[in-house]
C-alpha cells in the first residue's frame, strides 16, 4: 500500500499559525478521506516555521466501492392498476441503466417509493487525491491571513512551494499559481537548495541532511537535552515556561542552544523583571542555581551555523545586556517615588473615553472590594488591606517599567509596594490583580486579592456590557468570556459565596454616577446574565457534570457560583444514590397539574381528604427544612428535606380528586400543588431533569 506526503512551503509562520495549521490538518485528513471512503493505516502532520507536511501511511490504492440508493417516483405512480411496473418507474429504470426487476421499493416518512440500489465502484487513489489536497490546503484557516502577488488566496504567509508525493508519483495539483512537485527546500542558510524527494519515506531523512529538523516533537527534544547538558557541568538547572519553550520550537527548523552570560550586577533587579527581559522580549531562558536562585546566565536557541556559535553567542550577549540596562534605569527611576506618591498620575490615564480615567477606575475597586470584603468573615484588617490594594493597583501604569514592559502590570506594582513598606498581604493582592490571566493559570492566594481579582473583573463586565460590547461568536476584543471564567474559578477557589451580579451592578451604578454618559440598561441587565450563565454552563460541563443537571442548578442559582457548584455536587449525589429519580416523580405529578397556577395561600379549611392535610402538614415541614438547609448552601441536606414528601404525594393523587367539581376546592388544591411545585424549584429546576 502506497503511502502519501504533502509539503505546504512558506514564508517563515508564526508560531500560534504553526499550531494552529496543524491540528486543523490533523483533523481534516480524517474527514477528507472519509469523505472519499480512502482508507489508511495512519497519519501524522510534522511542522517548523518554513513548512507545514502531511504523511499519510498505508494508504489503499482505491476508495472503498459503496452502496448508492436513488429514489425514483412515488410507489402510486410507478404501479398500474394491474401490479406491472408504470412508464415512469420504467423510465426511471431506463435513467439508472437497470432492469425492471431491479426496481425495489422502500417505505419513507413520505410513503412508499421505487429505489434503485447499485454499488458504486471505488475509485483510483491517485484520482481522487489531486482535488482533495487542494481542498485541504485551501481550507486552512488563520486568525490573521494575507494575499500576495495578484492571487485572490490567502494564508498566513505567502506559499512558496507544494510537495506532493503518492510513493514515487507526484499528486498533480495547483494552489495560488504554484504546482505541486516532487521537491522541497531545505534549510534557508545552511542548506544547498532544492531537495528532490524520491519517495515519502526518504522526506525526513533528506530534510536532516539538508539541516532542517521537520519533526517539531524532535527539535523540542532537542532543546530540552542540549539545555538541560549545558546547564550540567555547573549544577544549574534552565527555567523553562511551556509557552516560551513551544514557541521557540518553532523559531528554528536546525536549533542549536548557546550559553550567554550577562554583568552579575543586574541579579539586583527583580527575578521578575529578569525573567521577563530574557523570555518575552528574546525568548531566552533564564539560568538558575540549585538553590532556585538566577545566575548570571541565559540560554540561547539559536537556528544558525553550530560552528559559528561563539560569534552567534557574543551577538546574543550584546542584545541583552542593552535590554537589561534600560530596566536597571527604569527601576532606580521608577524607586526615587513610593507608589503611593502616583495615585494623582492615574488622573491623566484614560481607561476609556466614556469611561473616564483609571483613578476614577481604581475608586470604583475601592469601594466594590470594601463592599465584598464586608461580607467576607476574616480577621478586622480584611476590608482595610483591600481597599488600600485597590488604591494602588493601577499605580504602576505609570511606572517606567510598565510602559517599557506591559505584560508586568501588577507584578511590577506589587514590587513596588512591598519595596515601599506596605503592608506584604497588600502587595501579594495588587500582584494577583489579574489572575487568572490564561486558563491554567495560577488564582490569587490571597482573599485581599481574590477580591480585588474580582473587582477588577466585575468593573471591565460592567464596562463592556453598558457600553453594548457583548462577545459574538468567536469575537470577544475584551476577552470578556476569560475574565467571566476568572470570577467563577476564584469564587469557588476561595470559597465566597458572592453575587456576581451584585457586584456587576454596583460597578455599573458607580460608572453611572460618574456622569460620563454611560448607562446600565434593562438590555445590558438581560444580555449579561445570558452571558454569564452561557459560561458556567460551559465551564461546569467541561468539568464532567451532565447538561441537565447544569441546566436545572443554573436555572435558579447561576448569579452565585459557589452556590452552584454546591448544588451540582448534591444532585450528582442524589442522582447516583437514586434520591433524585423519587423526587423527580414527586415533582412531574405536581408540576404537570400546577403548571402555570400561581403560587396561592391555601386555606387549610378546605382540606377536606386525610391524604391532603397529610400534604399540607408534610410540605410545611419540608419548607422549614429547606430553607434551613439552603442558608448554609447545604444543598445535599435540601434535597434530604424533600424525599419525606414523596410518600405523601404519591397517596394524593391516588385517593385525591384534585380537578374537584367545587371551584373553591379545586383551586385550594392547585395552590398547594403549586406551592409543592415551588418548593421543589428552591433545589433545583427539576424540569430540566432528562433520564436518557
Amino acid at each position: 500500500m502506497p503511502d502519501l506526503l504533502l509539503e505546504i512551503g512558506t514564508e517563515e509562520l508564526p508560531a500560534s499559525a504553526v499550531y494552529g495549521a496543524v491540528e486543523q490538518m490533523e483533523r481534516a485528513i480524517g474527514e477528507l478521506m472519509g469523505r472519499e471512503h480512502l482508507v489508511f493505516e495512519e497519519s501524522w502532520v510534522l511542522a517548523s516555521p518554513r513548512r507545514l507536511s502531511l504523511t499519510v501511511r498505508g494508504l489503499h490504492e482505491r476508495s472503498a466501492a459503496r452502496a448508492v440508493t436513488r429514489k425514483g417516483p412515488p410507489l402510486s405512480a410507478a404501479r398500474n392498476e394491474d401490479g406491472t411496473w408504470s412508464k415512469a418507474a420504467l423510465g426511471f429504470a431506463r435513467s439508472q441503466n437497470v432492469t425492471e426487476s431491479e426496481l425495489v421499493v422502500k417505505e419513507t416518512d413520505k410513503g412508499s417509493y421505487v429505489f434503485v440500489v447499485s454499488e458504486e465502484p471505488g475509485r483510483q487513489a491517485s484520482e481522487v487525491l489531486p482535488a482533495l489536497l487542494a481542498e485541504l490546503v485551501t481550507s486552512l484557516r488563520f486568525k490573521k491571513s494575507m494575499r500576495w502577488g495578484s492571487g485572490e488566496e490567502r494564508f498566513s504567509r505567502p506559499v512558496r512551494w507544494l510537495a506532493a508525493l503518492l510513493d514515487g508519483a507526484v499528486v498533480e495539483f495547483e494552489y495560488a499559481g504554484l504546482k505541486s512537485s516532487n521537491v522541497t527546500w531545505g534549510h534557508r542558510y545552511l542548506s544547498e537548495g532544492p531537495v528532490e524527494v524520491p519517495a515519502p519515506h526518504e522526506y525526513e531523512r533528506l530534510l536532516m541532511e539538508s539541516c532542517v529538523m521537520v519533526d517539531h516533537r524532535s527539535r523540542l527534544d532537542r532543546i530540552v537535552t542540549g539545555a538541560e547538558e549545558i546547564c550540567r557541568p555547573a549544577g544549574d538547572h534552565p527555567v523553562m515556561e511551556d509557552e516560551v519553550l513551544e514557541e521557540v520550537v518553532q523559531l528554528v527548523e536546525w536549533p542549536g542552544v548557546a550559553l550567554g552570560s550577562f554583568d552579575e550586577r543586574y541579579l539586583r533587579l527583580p527575578r521578575e523583571v529578569l525573567a521577563h527581559a530574557m523570555q518575552s522580549h528574546q525568548r531566552y531562558f533564564p539560568v538558575e542555581d540549585s538553590e532556585g536562585d538566577l545566575r548570571p546566565s541565559f540560554l540561547a536557541v539559536h537556528n544558525g551555523d553550530p560552528e559559528q556559535e561563539e560569534i552567534i553567542r557574543r551577538g546574543h550577549e550584546r542584545v541583552l545586556a542593552a535590554r537589561l540596562a534600560d530596566a536597571e534605569f527604569f527601576f532606580d527611576e521608577d524607586l526615587k517615588r513610593p507608589l503611593s506618591d502616583r495615585v494623582s498620575d492615574l488622573e491623566h490615564v484614560v481607561y476609556q473615553s466614556e469611561l473616564g480615567s483609571m483613578a476614577e477606575k481604581s475608586r470604583r475597586l475601592a469601594a466594590l472590594v470594601e463592599s465584598s470584603a464586608g461580607a467576607v468573615e476574616e480577621d478586622e484588617g480584611l476590608v482595610r488591606r483591600s481597599k488600600r490594594a485597590a488604591e494602588l493597583s493601577k499605580c504602576d501604569l505609570v511606572t517606567h517599567m510598565v510602559i517599557e514592559f506591559p505584560d508586568l502590570q501588577g507584578i511590577v506594582g506589587s514590587i513596588y509596594a512591598r519595596l515601599g513598606g506596605e503592608d506584604e498581604r497588600v502587595a501579594a493582592a495588587i500582584g494577583e490583580l489579574y489572575l487568572p490571566r490564561r486558563l491554567g493559570d495560577a488564582l490569587p492566594a490571597t482573599t485581599e486579592g481574590a477580591l480585588l481579582a474580582l473587582a477588577e473583573k466585575a468593573d471591565n463586565l460592567a464596562a463592556s456590557f453598558g457600553l453594548g460590547h457583548v462577545p459574538t461568536g468567536s469575537e470577544d476584543p475584551y476577552a470578556l468570556r476569560r475574565q467571566a471564567l476568572g470570577m467563577v474559578l476564584i469564587l469557588i477557589d476561595r470559597g465566597l459565596d458572592l453575587s456576581v451580579s451584585g457586584m456587576v451592578r454596583q460597578a455599573a451604578a458607580q460608572l453611572e454616577a460618574e456622569a460620563h454618559g454611560f448607562s446600565w440598561t434593562a438590555g445590558s441587565e438581560e444580555a449579561f446574565s445570558e452571558f454569564f450563565a452561557g459560561r458556567e454552563r460551559v465551564y461546569f460541563t467541561e468539568s464532567g457534570y451532565r447538561y441537565d443537571l447544569v441546566d436545572a442548578a443554573l436555572a435558579v442559582d447561576w448569579d452565585v457560583p459557589l452556590s452552584a457548584r454546591r448544588r451540582l455536587d448534591a444532585l450528582v449525589e442524589a442522582r447516583d444514590s437514586g434520591l433524585l429519580a423519587r423526587l423527580y416523580t414527586g415533582f412531574e405529578r405536581c408540576h404537570n397539574l400546577a403548571r402555570g397556577q400561581e403560587t396561592g395561600t391555601v386555606d387549610g379549611g378546605l382540606l377536606a381528604e386525610d391524604s391532603e392535610r397529610e400534604v399540607y402538614r408534610a410540605m410545611l415541614d419540608a419548607e422549614e427544612a429547606v430553607e434551613a438547609a439552603l442558608a448554609v448552601l447545604d444543598f445535599r441536606g435540601a434535597a434530604g428535606a424533600l424525599e419525606p414528601l414523596c410518600a405523601p404525594v404519591d397517596r394524593l393523587f391516588d385517593e385525591v380528586l384534585i380537578m374537584a367539581e367545587d371551584p373553591a376546592v379545586r383551586a385550594n388544591r392547585l395552590s398547594l400543588l403549586a406551592c409543592l411545585d415551588a418548593l421543589f424549584n428552591r433545589v433545583a429546576d427539576f424540569s430540566k431533569l432528562t433520564w436518557d
